[in-house]
């Protein structure tokens, strides 16, 4: 006699509709928790890195209106800004969609979904790439003056766009019709995209290391201390954090084109994208931020004391008294720049690296200006009604 405890056929097949129907549901709302820990972590991941960014951005543009000198670089860091805020917000419906899940594990209808985020993501990433780039070579154009340096640095701008629009047009007419990009079962042709995002990966590389490798000659003629030049070649060279980004994207990208899982393997290429973006934005802002972290966090500064190349130190002591430094004979020395236009400025202790490359470089011929006081103690002594003054 069969055992009469077992469940029917019929509560079988309605028990295992009801969950494959709750999990479909899951996935229409990230914050509910659906189990894709890869497509959470790539939405945490944008979440974190955008607002890190708009923090930097945020900074340096307080910094620039407080010193009342926003410049041109500072206007184009601010769309890399908005382009990288958009494709947080891309990546977290990605996510959403079932990015970093099994592609047996998505309807169709999400997985179309998902796959146009996707292709809007990868347009808001050259385009933020593009605008990063041209505002660091802008600043590099305001601080360095020499004319074969100035038309290295147009030739690059130049690249990056060219490049950057013939990525971005790739991209957008890499299907016939274009609907095909997230839509593959539509009638018409693809290209090999992964070529494009090789393509795109290659010039990435090569247009930072000409960014980073740019100013090193620029620096070498400043008459500094070996261990200043260092500092600002560091500087410089923040950007092989963003190469090395890019390598790692490069890395993930072939799983993510050759295997026929692409929702699960994409997933991990999109944080490397994301993060290149971002950490390329935050390093282009610190240059300009110099100032205010080192009020924050003062124990930076390795010294108390700044020799400027003009042979002036200024500590702690002498801060205050900037205008008024004491001469070898015991008189006060009146220490300025006056450039050919007139107008004068001070040896103070530079807010940012930016300003002290400024006035190392210097765009016109500057002469300094010594003032001499010299005084004698004297005394006032009363004899009979008559006055006279007795010098000490």
């Amino acid at each position: 006699m069969p055992p009469t405890d077992l469940p029917s056929p019929s509560t079988m097949l309605l028990s295992h509709l009801q969950f494959d129907l709750n999990t479909l549901l899951a996935r229409d709302a990230i914050d509910d928790g659906f189990p894709n820990p890869r497509g959470k972590n790539l939405a945490n991941l944008a979440i974190a890195f955008a607002c890190l960014s708009l923090f930097f951005v945020s900074a340096r543009l307080g910094t620039r209106v407080f010193m009342q000198k926003l410049e041109i670089d500072d206007w184009f860091i601010v769309p890399a800004l908005l382009m990288a805020l958009a494709m947080a917000v891309t990546f977290n419906m990605e996510a959403k969609n079932g990015f970093g899940l099994h592609t047996s594990q998505v309807s169709k209808e999400h997985k179309i979904e998902a796959l146009k985020w996707f292709f809007a993501a990868q347009l808001l990433y050259k385009i933020a790439s593009c605008f990063t780039k041209i505002s660091i070579c802008l600043f590099y154009l305001r601080i360095f003056p020499s004319k074969n340096f100035r038309i290295a640095t147009f030739v690059t701008i130049g690249i990056v766009i060219v490049y950057s629009i013939a990525a971005v047009s790739a991209t957008i007419w890499s299907c016939n019709p274009i609907e095909k990009s997230w839509n593959k079962t539509l009638p018409g042709s693809c290209i090999q995209i992964g070529n494009v995002w090789y393509s795109t990966s290659v010039m990435a590389i090569v247009t930072d290391l000409i960014i980073i490798v740019l100013p090193i000659y620029q620096i070498r003629r400043l008459q500094l201390p070996l261990s200043q030049k260092f500092g600002l070649v560091l500087m410089f060279s923040l950007g092989f954090f963003v190469i090395a980004c890019t390598v790692v994207r490069m890395a993930t990208v072939g799983p993510a084109i050759t295997a026929t899982d692409t929702m699960y393997y994409q997933a991990t290429s999109n944080s490397w994208t994301f993060l290149e973006v971002n950490v390329s934005i935050i390093c282009a802002s610190l240059p300009i931020l110099k100032a205010p972290i080192i009020k924050f966090c003062p124990w930076l500064m390795r010294n108390k004391t700044t020799t400027s190349a003009y042979g002036v130190n200024f500590s702690k002591d002498n801060y205050g008294t900037k205008n008024a430094l004491p001469s070898h004979d015991g008189s006060v020395r009146d220490s300025r720049i006056k450039s050919v236009t007139g107008k004068t400025t001070t040896n103070t202790p530079r807010d940012s690296d930016e300003e002290f490359i400024l006035e190392e470089m210097g765009k016109g011929v500057r002469k300094t200006t010594e003032f001499n006081v010299s005084y004698e103690a004297t005394s006032i002594k009363n004899v009979g009604g008559r006055t006279s003054i007795l010098k000490t």
